[in-house]
Parts: structure tokens; C-alpha cells; sequence
């Protein structure tokens, strides 16, 4: 009898302290970083919020509530943890540039598969009636005063420096973005919006660059 029940204390002794490691295991997953989790979900909140702002700021073709549900649904998909401790997962470091960047493209894709201008973009390939189309629909009667440039072999810089001056007269501004490649990013907005408008692209975590 005495050697059951030894046996059964034994056994339970056991059972009681492999449930505490289990225990003190969870605990230590859930609390493994907390700064890094609680930065990623702040960040991730900051540049959703940025992308909205620049949805009430700027000048744009886009359906307000679609774009608007499609900058929230980027966001709830991308802040799921992809971003921490890269390929390897060997460290708690928060991937914030590929954050920012997949965000930036997952964006631009929603547009251009709506064909809508929430972002423009220019690169060596552009073509100017494009351009000049796709200015029209954004900026609808805004135009009506502003003869738009029909250029022909001239540069980019130049072809966008023309577009500025002519913009600006209408109170109008050009403000460009870069990610860092060789492509040319603009938002159009009201002049008064530019403090506002700069605040935004700052959120959003890309860099405003000045053309002259």
C-alpha cells in the first residue's frame, strides 16, 4: 500500500512540474519581446493612418470608400508578425523598410488594377498624353484653366519641372515621394495641404525628395 502510494505522488509530483515548464514556457512566448511586438502594431497603425490621411488630402480619381477599405485591409493583413526577425527568425528586430515598402506597392497595385490615381508615377517609359489624361481625371474642372504641356522629346526632370510651374499657378502642387528606385512618384494636392500633406508622407515612411 505504501509503495502505491508513492508511486502515485511520484506521478503526480511530475505531472505538477511538467505543467509548470509548459506554463513558464507560454508565459516566456508571450512576453518574448514585447517591445518589438507592441512596436511593430504601433507602426503598422502610424502608416495606415498616414495613407488615410493622404486620402482626404489629396487630389485623386479613387473611390474614397474602397480605397479606404483597402488601406485597412493591408493593413490587418501585413502587421502579422512576417516582418519580425526576418528569414531566419533568429532575432526580435522589427523588418520596418520591407513594411513600408510592401505596403507602398500593395497600394499602388490596388490603383492601377482599378485604374485610378491615388499615386501617380513616371518613369523613362512615360508618355505625356498619358499624363495629361490622367491629370484631367483627377483633377477635373481644377484643369480648366491650365493648358497642359503636349512636349515631345524632352526629359523626365524637365517634363515634370514644366508641370510644376504650370500647376502651381492654379494653387496646385506637385510633391514627390521616392522608394528608392529609378521611378518617379508624385501626389497632387492643394498648396494650403503641404504641412499636412508632409506630416502624411512621413506616417506612411517613405522620403520626400525636391526636384528643382
Amino acid at each position: 500500500m505504501t509503495e502505491h502510494l508513492f508511486e502515485y505522488i511520484s506521478i503526480i509530483i511530475l505531472l505538477l512540474g511538467a505543467s509548470s515548464y509548459l506554463l513558464r514556457h507560454q508565459i516566456k512566448n508571450y512576453f518574448k519581446s514585447p517591445s518589438v511586438q507592441i512596436s511593430q502594431v504601433s507602426f503598422g497603425k502610424r502608416v495606415k493612418n498616414g495613407y488615410i490621411s493622404l486620402l482626404n488630402l489629396l487630389y485623386h480619381n479613387s473611390n474614397k470608400h474602397d480605397l479606404e477599405r483597402e488601406i485597412l485591409h493591408i493593413a490587418v493583413e501585413r502587421t502579422d508578425g512576417r516582418y519580425v526577425g526576418g528569414y531566419t527568425k533568429d532575432t526580435d528586430e522589427f523588418d520596418a523598410d520591407s513594411f513600408i515598402e510592401d505596403y507602398f506597392y500593395e497600394i499602388l497595385n490596388y490603383s492601377d488594377s482599378k485604374n485610378e490615381n491615388f499615386i501617380f508615377s513616371l518613369d523613362s517609359s512615360f508618355n505625356i498624353k498619358e499624363l495629361n489624361s490622367k491629370l484631367r481625371i483627377s483633377l477635373g474642372s481644377l484643369l480648366d484653366k491650365i493648358e497642359l504641356p503636349n512636349l515631345s522629346n524632352i526629359d523626365i526632370e524637365s517634363t515634370i519641372l514644366i508641370y510644376k510651374e504650370k500647376l502651381n499657378q492654379e494653387n496646385i502642387q506637385m510633391t514627390f515621394i521616392s522608394d528608392g528606385s529609378d521611378t518617379y512618384y508624385f501626389l497632387l494636392h492643394p498648396v494650403s495641404k503641404e504641412k499636412e500633406v508632409y506630416k502624411a508622407i512621413d506616417d506612411i515612411g517613405l522620403e520626400r525628395i525636391i526636384l528643382n
